[in-house]
This record gives structure tokens, C-alpha cells and sequence, in this order.
């Protein structure tokens, strides 16, 4: 096996605090009931076009369609994570533009896949002497961009104008054998992703949703199913003030990225799906809880988190830094889905600190 540094983990590797914040007088969180339930596209529609549009900007390919660290050059797929935000941009905008940087990522991402189904690892030169990568280290990789590309694809297959763009959809179409060879990779390999994202629920939701969006986009059932496992987990690590027990403790940054992705989750969930209330109701238990960790200025308060906090858990060796903008994107979820001004009034400071 190639050497590769420890903090990528490929890729968001784990850490947290021993210490337990848990108070011995907490209480259940309050659940803000929601008006209706949104569609992947409904609710893309429903966020202000600003919002999607810097989004997809800040996602751009390159000519070869090669996103984030892949830019410089190929390193892993876990860094095509851009390929959902320009599809939401495409199909919410109809942005010709942005669905060509979508398919060019696919096809890009796809040139490295190897015939199990599993994707090449191809390490910067400046980590080659640091230590080996895992295999589970390189399956959540896998997992973390299939989360993108499925509900990247199903944003763009559930949109008319995607579908009247027959060159755009014979190229994606094309790959379909190529997806089902990766998903049967990932499924092989559930329980080895299971065990070691177990203690932390951001990424559970993550693989939550890299199963179901492409169990769904490819009429996989055990996909779906093994979707589900992984939400019911990540549900389990709820504490009953609110927050997702990440390692011993709370984590205001890792807390908005399991509510962005929770939510995305839950707009491809299928109607009739038993999981669809509880997962809300879990997801507005915690996003009520993380309102709780913003500062009267928008600030996002660290302060007491098990992962990322001033001297806390680095990746590629520089230091973490809070996620506001996922925390923005659950905040502005439970907005629409709640009506309740106080989520939006909240999303808008914590935008103004972090973007003044």
C-alpha cells in the first residue's frame, strides 16, 4: 500500500475531546413542526438564487472537470464534491454553463475508477513519506462523493429542462453501468464504513445518503435500504438536548454539516417512507439546538466542541474551521420548512459575520 498521510483519512479523518459536556439536567429539545415536506429541486427553488448561484461558483471545474484538490492533479474522488451544488444550479437557474462543469465532473471522476468499482488513490508527492491510507479510510472517500453525485444526478433527472438536453443526458446516461460498479463496491463494503463512522454522524448522514440517492437513481432497493440503516444510526447519536453526539461530546461545526446533509437526505427520501417524519423530527431537534450556538454578532460558538475548535483536529494538515456554511444551509432549511422568521433573521447574521 502507498503511503499517505494519517489526517487525510481520506478524507475527514475523526477525532474528539474524552470529555462527556452532557449536563445532568438536560432536557428534550424543542421540535419546530414543519408546514409540508420539500422535494431535492422544491426546496433548491425555494433558497434565494444568490445563495445557489455562489454555491455553484465556488465549485467550478476546471477544463477537465477536476474539482477541489483534484485540480492541481488527480488525488481522489472524495474531492468531486462540488458536482451537487452546480447541478442545483442548473436545474434551478437552467444554466447551461453549470450542467456542462456537472457532467464534465462526472466524466472526469469516472476516467479513474478501477474494474472492482473501487477509485484510484494517487498521493501528492509532498505526503508520499507520511503514513498509509486505510482501506476504510479510501471506501468513505468513495462514499463521500457518491453522496454528491447521487443527488446530483437526481436533481437533474427530475427536472424537465435537464431531460430536453439530450446530448448532456446520453453523456451521464452512458455511465450508468459505471455507477452500478461502484454502488456494489460500497454495498460490499457497508459494514467496514459503518464501523468506522460509527462515532461520528456527520458522516453516517453522509453515507445515509450516498446509498439511498443512488439506490434510488438506479432502482436499487438494497441501496436504499442500506441508506436507511446508515439514518437510523446517525439518528441513535442524538442526545436529547438536541445535538448528534460526535465522539463524547457536541460539535457546532460537525452539527450544521449532519443537518445539511440530513436535509438534503430527507428531500429525495420517497413519500410514502416510514423514515421521513422521524428524520425530520430529528433534524429540527438539532437544528433548534444549534441556534443555541450562535452569537448574538453570528458568530458560530466553539467553544466546548469535541472536533473542531481553536487547536482542535486538523485535515491536510491545516486546522479545521467551523462550517457555517452548512450551518447556514440547515438553518435556512428549517425556515422553509417551518415558516419561523427566527431561522431566517439567524442565517442572515451568521452569513453577515462569516461574508461581511
Amino acid at each position: 500500500m502507498r503511503k499517505v498521510t494519517l489526517i487525510l483519512l481520506l478524507l475527514c479523518g475523526f477525532s474528539c475531546n474524552p470529555k462527556d459536556p452532557v449536563s445532568p439536567d438536560s432536557k428534550s429539545c424543542k421540535i419546530d413542526s414543519n408546514l409540508k415536506f420539500f422535494t431535492q429541486n422544491e426546496m433548491t427553488q425555494a433558497f434565494r438564487n444568490d445563495i445557489i448561484e455562489k454555491l455553484a461558483s465556488s465549485n467550478q471545474t476546471n477544463p477537465e472537470g477536476a474539482l477541489d484538490r483534484n485540480k492541481a492533479a488527480y488525488f481522489h474522488v472524495r474531492f468531486q464534491l462540488g458536482i451537487s451544488p452546480l447541478a442545483d444550479y442548473a436545474v434551478d437557474a437552467q444554466n447551461s454553463t453549470a450542467l456542462e462543469m456537472a457532467v464534465r465532473a462526472i466524466e472526469y471522476s469516472f476516467k479513474y475508477q478501477k474494474p472492482d468499482g473501487d477509485f484510484q488513490l494517487v498521493i501528492p508527492v509532498e505526503l508520499i513519506n507520511t503514513a498509509a491510507a486505510t482501506e476504510g479510510d479510501k471506501i468513505s472517500g468513495t462514499a463521500f462523493f457518491y453522496s454528491s453525485l447521487g443527488s446530483g444526478l437526481l436533481a437533474l433527472n427530475d427536472n424537465a429542462g435537464f431531460q430536453a438536453q439530450l446530448a448532456a443526458r446520453k453523456r451521464i446516461e452512458i455511465l450508468i453501468p459505471q455507477y452500478q460498479l461502484s454502488l456494489n463496491f460500497l454495498k460490499s463494503r457497508a459494514d467496514i464504513l459503518k464501523a468506522i463512522d460509527g462515532n461520528a454522524p456527520n458522516r453516517l448522514f453522509f453515507d445515509a445518503l450516498a446509498f439511498y440517492s443512488m439506490g434510488r437513481y438506479l432502482n436499487d432497493d438494497a441501496a436504499m435500504n442500506i441508506g436507511l440503516d446508515f439514518a437510523a444510526l446517525a439518528l441513535a447519536r442524538k442526545h436529547p438536548e438536541g445535538y448528534f453526539l460526535e465522539g463524547n461530546g457536541w460539535d457546532s461545526s460537525y452539527q450544521g454539516v449532519a443537518l445539511a446533509i440530513g436535509f438534503r437526505l430527507l428531500s429525495i427520501l420517497k413519500p410514502a417512507e416510514p423514515l421521513r417524519q422521524t428524520l425530520y423530527n430529528g433534524l429540527a431537534c438539532a437544528a433548534h439546538w444549534e441556534t443555541t450556538r450562535i452569537k448574538p454578532t453570528g458568530e458560530i460558538n466553539s467553544e466546548g466542541n469535541s472536533r473542531v475548535f481553536a487547536g482542535g483536529e486538523t485535515f491536510l494538515g491545516v486546522e479545521k474551521q467551523i462550517a457555517y456554511s452548512s450551518v447556514l444551509i440547515g438553518l435556512w432549511n428549517m425556515y422553509h420548512y417551518t415558516g419561523k422568521e427566527e431561522y431566517n433573521n439567524l442565517a442572515n447574521k451568521v452569513l453577515a459575520f462569516y461574508v461581511p
